[in-house]
């Protein structure tokens, strides 16, 4: 992978990544990224020896470095708590965030052209080595940042700079073939009066494997883009004998289970995603997520 191949893309994932931080956060989320530097396996762990390390498991070469102000910085915003790097639970925590912000940044990249496999995470603590063979030795380093009310946090994106990228691009029709690709040479004729043989042998397909369809699956996010769904925020519920319904007359009051100031839970197509507080926009309600459920409820909707 060259560096004027990660350029390209880079726009496209800055806006991704700004969009998934500004729905966590609940506001705007300036994110400023740099061009990729070159750099060495050994010169990136000491560089960045007291950031949190978060490989990806199925892209090799594959690896994001964040410093630990992120972790309780997002997780204040997505939970209402603060969980910081060392408390309990906070690697699963951290690949959910990562793998949510992978999911959001290969959609964009897949509309802009560029499609990239599934991702998923595992969490190398602060201070402690990279396994060996996790990253190789040559690598480009990315830097993001984001500025907000506490200062700015900064993390890097790591990639392997040895091999080919695993993501695909479609090819230019301008370029022209490798000269050393030889041309498809004719089928050889049978010679005059000879007898073709046509061997027959029954029809096999290839296993397709478990099928997947969701955010972080096998299949482009894209597909679905201009799907409609119906979202619908819950106020709360109650449960009514038929007699007392059939009692309801104009200016009755039902009393709802919720509580005061309990968050609002939000239902795409009749399936709980998140939880939010109400709002007043300009002169209509509406809904500030405040957490968000585990993808795994999510990608529910699409199975």
């Amino acid at each position: 992978m060259n560096s004027s191949s990660i350029e390209r893309h880079l726009p496209a994932a800055k806006e991704a990544l700004a969009s998934f931080l500004a729905t966590l956060l609940g506001g705007e989320a300036p994110v400023s990224v740099d061009p990729p530097a070159s750099t060495t396996l050994d010169a990136a762990e000491t560089e960045h020896r007291d950031h949190l390390v978060i490989v990806c498991k199925t892209v090799a070469g594959f690896a994001v470095t964040l410093q630990p102000e992120w972790l309780p910085l997002l997780s204040k915003s997505m939970l209402g708590e603060a969980i910081s790097v060392g408390d309990p639970g906070y690697e699963d925590l951290t690949c959910e965030l990562a793998g949510q912000a992978a999911g959001a940044i290969r959609t964009q990249l897949a509309a802009s052209g560029l499609t990239i496999p599934e991702m998923l995470f595992e969490v190398v603590p602060s201070g402690e080595s990279l396994p060996a063979g996790l990253l190789p030795d040559s690598l480009w380093k990315v830097r993001f940042t984001l500025t907000g009310k506490g200062g700015p946090v900064e993390g890097y994106v790591l990639l392997s700079a040895d091999e080919a990228p695993a993501a695909s691009e479609p090819a230019s029709a301008s370029e022209p073939a490798s000269a050393s690709e030889p041309a498809s040479a004719p089928a050889s004729e049978p010679a005059s009066g000879a007898t073709q043989t046509v061997a027959v042998s029954p029809l096999a397909f290839p296993d397709l494997g478990t099928e997947q369809f969701s955010g972080d699956g096998g299949h482009p996010f894209g597909l679905l883009a201009d799907v409609e769904l119906e979202v619908s925020v819950e106020l709360g519920r109650r449960r009514l004998p038929l007699a007392d319904i059939l009692r309801l007359t104009t200016g009755s009051v039902i009393e709802l289970e919720k509580l005061v100031g309990e968050p609002l839970e939000l239902y795409a197509n009749g399936r709980y995603i998140a939880e939010g507080e109400a709002v007043v926009i300009d002169e209509q309600f509406g809904i500030r997520i405040t957490s968000l459920a585990a993808s795994r409820t999510r990608d529910k909707m699409f199975r």
